[in-house]
């Protein structure tokens, strides 16, 4: 084999090596933002922890119809209301048999499952970004319907639903509180971490060609809508909870949006033992009555 003839093997391969790269990249930002096939069934409802409800529609501001659970406090509705929101590739459902027990503290719950999730409308997620058109149908179908359970309202998120709750407050500064669990920092770091931690794919070049699709995909940059983005805007009480075995959002990513929050009254709880979407499970009875303790004292 001549000179030529290996430069011409070289290039190709290098040329093939960086199709197979942008090829992996384009078919991964399809994973991101969650195909119909990834939905999971809702497999908790209110009536397996004896809980009175109301099943509702409402209509978001680009068409899709979201399915939600309107569960008034045990005892009868009152005037304050936690909104629930789910994490990614999950749905109300997960959510509700974390956190059903705050029914019983007083509290109405609403829990409605995001576009491309549970029993939503819509095929297409974006680990955040669409998601806040979600939070603003919630809130303005709650203000609306249910004005008397909004005059104090409260918001907790896990993961994704972290993020927008963050995005929800500081979007809307007459929320009482805040809770952001399993909270990642931006939308480039959890999937730069989803990436590495999960698949073993290299951030470089993979992530910034992936980012690049799901950019163009979306027909918009999804970073502004990231919690590292809107944290310093909170003024209301925020409190943060993390595992210290969260691959997805690393204790140092925890520390970090910590520490960026400017709200005078912030908290930040790390649950030993527990990885992503497992601090109930791992706090256990502890979880329950912290978590019952910030939304009495706030809300």
């Amino acid at each position: 084999m001549n000179a030529m003839e290996i430069f011409n093997w070289f290039l190709f391969s290098v040329l093939a090596m960086a199709a197979l790269a942008v090829a992996i990249a384009y078919f991964k930002s399809y994973s991101i933002i969650q195909p119909p096939k990834r939905r999971t069934p809702v497999n908790f409802h209110p009536d397996q922890y004896n809980l009175a409800y109301e099943t509702v529609n409402f209509t978001t501001a680009d068409g899709l119809t979201l399915k939600s659970w309107f569960i008034p406090a045990v005892g009868g509705e009152t005037e304050k209301t936690i909104i629930l929101c789910h994490g990614w590739g999950v749905n109300r459902g997960d959510l509700l048999r974390d956190t059903h027990f705050l029914a019983e503290k007083g509290f109405n719950l609403f829990y409605f499952d995001f576009r491309a999730s549970g029993e939503s409308g819509g095929s297409i997620s974006s680990v955040g970004y669409l998601e806040t058109r979600d939070f603003d149908a919630a809130y303005d179908f709650l203000k609306t319907h249910r004005p008397r359970a909004m005059e104090h309202a409260a918001v907790f998120g896990s993961s994704m639903g972290g993020s927008v709750a963050i995005f929800a407050g500081a979007k809307y500064p007459e929320l009482k509180c805040v809770m952001a669990e399993n909270t990642f920092l931006s939308y480039r770091r959890v999937i730069a971490n989803w990436s590495w931690f999960r698949t073993k794919v290299p951030y470089y070049p993979m992530v910034p060609m992936t980012l690049a699709f799901v950019k163009l995909k979306l027909g918009a940059d999804p970073e502004p809508f990231s919690p590292a983005q809107n944290v310093d805007k909170l003024k209301m009480p925020v409190m943060f909870i993390c595992g210290d075995r969260d691959d997805i959002v690393p204790l140092h990513d925890a520390e970090t949006l910590y520490g960026m929050c400017r709200a005078e009254k912030k908290q930040m709880w790390i649950i030993t033992g527990a990885s992503h979407g497992k601090c109930a499970e791992v706090g256990g009875e502890i979880y329950k009555n912290k978590v019952t303790q910030f939304f009495t004292e706030n809300l």
